[in-house]
């Protein structure tokens, strides 16, 4: 949705229309219960996310770092579909003709809402910000998750003995700052929705062909460096990070393809509707289903996280009211999840088994 600020400033909202008083019939009545309750099951899985995955910690903390940031940005959008919530139904008016406008990109500056009540859109702003800011942020989360795997394969001989948490810090700094700035160029229409398209498509491409790269160097590192197949060349520390960098990757393919197939759909979504590819009466359900995409992701990316790791699905069980109850009985007590410290010490300890065992056997 485009706005005229000023004759020479145009605002770019994320979302398709405002001033629709339609929300509030009883027409919609339904799909805005639904919908809200959809968006508390998504925050509420959001948080079991991030605080599982803090306490449970399955990576190096590297990876912790930019993973619980990334999951976590989606409060960002949570809060701006609240502020701009108001303006959508027609609550608040953000010009004094109450029009509807129903555009989620134009150049027609006679189709655009011209702002006339400024402190009354203030919340619409700060809103459309941060939706942008948080869909800027889930690019630099994929981003920030290969280089850090990438980083990781590189320094995969003391990776993991040697604190380097400056580098999960660096990476949440300058990925800020780029999404800041990209947040900025799109709230202001700086850039184009084709070329936003074009940015994205590239960065999809990118990342996923970087992901199996990485995992198929991993994998084949952790083959050659397998104590029980070659000489000992290589100190401990190196094959447990080789192993360990196999292990991350092969543990995050279900959550990377599902996040991969949402922006596969949201963006063929904006394609459709860019190239008008189907008939204008299709655009409001378009647009819509993309909001809906993009605000209630969680409901799918969250369980494909924690379904991954078996601690983590079995924290999310247990999270889950009247599900928990009934899956804690059923567990034997012998079968709770480790302690962190001591799962760590327990395969520090078997790989210095391993390497015992194989200096006694190049001995004899």
């Amino acid at each position: 949705m485009n706005l005229l600020l000023t004759d020479e400033i145009v605002i770019w909202l994320p979302i398709h229309e405002i001033n629709n008083p339609a929300y509030t019939n009883s027409n919609y009545l339904i799909f805005n219960i639904l919908y809200f309750i959809l968006l508390s099951i998504s925050a509420y899985f959001t948080w079991i996310l991030v605080m599982t995955s803090w306490k449970i910690r399955k990576f190096h903390k590297n990876m912790t770092i930019c993973f619980c940031f990334s999951f976590g940005s989606w409060v960002e959008c949570w809060l701006g579909l609240i502020l701009v919530w108001p303006y959508k139904c027609g609550l608040i008016f953000v010009e004094e003709t109450h029009q509807k406008f129903s555009n989620f990109e134009t150049t027609d500056r006679s189709m655009m809402a011209r702002i006339t009540n400024y402190p009354e859109t203030t919340c619409l702003f700060c809103g459309s910000f941060l939706i942008w800011h948080y869909l800027a942020s889930t690019v630099a989360g994929m981003c920030n998750f290969v280089v850090e795997r990438a980083i990781a394969s590189f320094f995969f001989s003391d990776y993991e003995k040697r604190n380097r948490s400056y580098i999960g810090y660096t990476l949440l700094v300058t990925s800020q700052f780029c999404v800041f700035q990209g947040s900025l160029l799109a709230f202001f229409y700086l850039i184009s929705l084709k070329t936003v398209l074009v940015i994205a498509i590239c960065f999809l491409i990118c990342v996923v062909s970087t992901f199996f790269f990485l995992l198929h160097y991993n994998t084949s590192l952790r083959n050659r460096l397998d104590i029980k197949q070659t000489n000992l060349s290589y100190n401990l520390a190196a094959r447990f990070q080789a192993a360990e960098n196999a292990r991350s990757l092969k543990l995050a393919i279900f959550v990377f393809t599902v996040i991969c197939c949402i922006f596969t759909v949201a963006i063929s979504m904006l394609v459709v509707w860019v190239w008008k590819l189907v008939p204008e009466y299709y655009d409001v359900a378009i647009m819509t289903a993309f909001e809906c995409l993009v605000s209630l992701n969680p409901l799918f990316v969250v369980p494909a996280a924690m379904f991954s790791v078996p601690e983590w699905k079995i924290a999310f069980y247990k999270h889950m009211p009247f599900i928990g109850r009934r899956y804690h009985r059923r567990r034997r007590p012998d079968s709770d999840i480790l302690d962190h410290e001591l799962r760590v010490s327990m395969e520090t300890n078997l790989y210095f088994v391993q390497l015992e065992d194989s200096w006694k056997n190049s001995v004899l």
